[in-house]
């Protein structure tokens, strides 16, 4: 096929024209380009469906649009690699990219992660959590531990007065798990997270101790309001959602409302959130408000999904390495931002495969380590 034919073809494609046969012929080239990068054309045909791939992904951008994670395959030809998977990526600059210089290896795949966790007792004693354990685990002071399976942990009130004591949930890289404390409140704890937390609410508050990164849904109670401890730093409800991030190699400690009223508190500096707001605790120990954050995407990972909005390269792959349990190394400076969204539950190659048809970036793996490339 001569070079004017094919981009007939493409243009065919992309305006809705061309046959089931020629249909079937691009998702073709496109299902190779991301497999294997050998499509069997010319290097100027390749190159012609890159764009053309690039710029009808600018192009939907530009139109808003319902939210639509699972888009059938082959809905448009700027998605044709990336719809299997129900995501699309674009990086900020709007000039075609060229072809990249390096090409990716994978040597081998990352597996995503999954529900487990490790459940530490008052007495030190340590239970590991998983997918399939169900059963009543334990007695801690006057709650009664409960498994009931699907990557949840319950703490159901038991009758008497026993002294109050603490469990500490955590979560390693790659792992996952749901919590209902004995108030009824649900906490979703991500990768590499811990919560510190009574068995039972008997004081004045319920307070818990967080860190890493969770969404909590907090039960309410105008006599107990429910504080959550992150470093220095304290949130305040009565009951509300909302989500924070507190990982150590974050810039901010981040809480944003969806829900209901907060304070954020660090020592005498207050910040009153609304829905929609989000209070980051930089490192001088000021606060930073925003408004109107996009808070489905920050609570992505909650509902199963990677979200990236306007983000750099290390804040997409900060979320990569958690979730994958990589290590991640750098060799070369990357400016492009990146957005879209994709489901948590793919091989790492499948997410990265995303980020290269922007042709911005390349990676290779190998073991657990990541190595990124302009």
């Amino acid at each position: 096929m001569d070079k004017n034919t094919f981009q007939e073809l493409v243009n065919r494609y992309l305006d809705g024209s061309a046959t089931t046969a020629e249909k079937a012929l691009v998702d073709r080239y496109c299902e190779h380009l991301e497999t294997s990068g050998d499509t069997g054309l010319e290097p100027e045909q390749e190159a012609y469906l890159q764009s053309a791939m690039y710029a009808r992904i600018l192009k939907g951008i530009q139109t808003p649009r319902k939210r639509n994670f699972r888009w059938a395959y082959a809905a448009a030809a700027s998605v044709l690699v990336l719809v299997t998977v129900g995501a699309f990526f674009y990086t900020r600059h709007s000039t075609p990219p060229a072809r990249m210089a390096q090409a990716s290896v994978y040597h081998n795949d990352l597996q995503p992660g999954s529900n487990k966790a490790t459940l530490t007792l008052a007495n030190g004693t340590t239970i590991v959590l998983d997918e399939k354990t169900t059963d009543t685990l334990a007695l801690q002071g006057n709650s009664r531990i409960a498994k009931p399976g699907g990557g949840q942990l319950v703490y159901e009130a038991a009758a008497g007065t026993q002294p109050v004591v603490y469990n500490t949930l955590s979560t390693p890289a790659g792992g996952q798990f749901r919590l209902i404390l004995s108030d009824g409140s649900k906490v979703w704890l991500n990768a590499s997270s811990t919560i510190t937390f009574p068995t039972a609410f008997t004081g004045k508050d319920r307070s818990v101790e967080l860190k890493g990164e969770a969404f909590l849904e907090i039960n309410k109670d105008a006599q107990k309001p429910f504080k959550v401890k992150v470093r220095d730093m304290e949130v305040t409800v009565l009951g509300t959602q909302f989500n924070i991030n507190a990982y150590n190699d974050e810039t901010s400690i981040s809480t944003t409302l969806l829900e209901g009223a907060v304070s954020v508190n660090r020592g005498e500096r207050v910040c009153m959130l609304k829905p929609g707001q989000q209070a980051q605790l930089l490192t001088n120990g000021e606060f930073s408000l925003l408004n109107n954050v996009d808070t489905d995407g920050i609570t992505a990972w909650k509902n199963g999904e990677f979200s990236f909005n306007d983000a750099d390269i290390t804040t997409v792959m900060r979320q990569v390495a958690r979730w994958y349990g990589a290590e991640v190394i750098y060799e070369g400076k990357i400016n492009h931002h990146f957005m879209g969204t994709i489901p948590r539950d793919v091989p790492v190659s499948r997410l990265l495969k995303m980020l290269e048809l922007t042709g911005r970036v390349s990676f290779t793996v190998d073991g657990n380590k990541i190595f990124v490339r302009p």
